[in-house]
């Protein structure tokens, strides 16, 4: 089925090293920096709903979880994220809820995996999402950034000293520790991508 109407994204360019990609293919989610702007309404098609469900439903669950703003929230169970991802966030740190010109959203740093043990944190496959809405409505505004921090491991081969539990406690700690941290600190900086998304207007 076709997962959402066609729509706008624009891919930024990255200069992030990429170690574990040096060495040939290998299977993990190195992050990646894109915006996205995805019509809510399509009048090629009778029922939006039914021809776009994974659209639809993420934009029902992201409108509520914008009117109750909490600073932790399940991934699929109370925000579907867009464009869709085969996997899901190990983590979610740095809960904000922000406006654009046109718009409110929701960002959060994560890392996406599809392991019961997902790697450690690190500047490869680190993540700043943001999810947000128009206030008329009409459009879905979906952001992703690969971003780093000079105190994480460069990349999944350099996370072997992290000890895993299946408590994922590891996890937890590294939430903790991007909490601490800076806006300033990140490459790029918090800041900076706050302010690109505040820029983000549409009709």
């Amino acid at each position: 089925p076709v997962e959402a109407p066609a729509h706008s994204c624009f891919r930024l360019q990255d200069k992030r090293p990429l170690p574990a990609l040096d060495k040939g293919p290998r299977y993990f989610y190195p992050a990646y920096s894109s915006v996205c702007i995805i019509p809510l309404t399509d009048t090629s098609v009778t029922d939006f709903a039914k021809s776009y469900p994974n659209v639809h439903q993420s934009a029902i669950k992201l409108r509520q979880l914008l009117k109750k703003r909490p600073m932790k929230f399940k991934l699929d169970k109370d925000l579907g994220e867009l464009p869709f991802n085969n996997a899901t966030g190990a983590i979610q740190s740095r809960v904000q809820y922000l406006t654009f010109k046109t718009g409110k959203g929701v960002l959060f740093l994560t890392q996406y995996s599809q392991d019961r043990e997902p790697s450690p944190i690190n500047n490869e496959e680190l993540t700043c999402t943001f999810q947000g809405l128009t206030d008329n409505g009409k459009y879905y505004v979906a952001a992703r950034f690969a971003i780093t921090h000079p105190s994480l491991p460069k990349g999944i081969d350099f996370t072997r000293d992290v000890e895993k539990d299946k408590e994922l406690r590891y996890l937890k700690s590294a939430e903790q520790k991007l909490s601490r941290f800076t806006e300033d600190s990140f490459n790029p900086s918090l800041k900076t991508l706050k302010s690109l998304i505040a820029s983000i207007t549409t009709d």
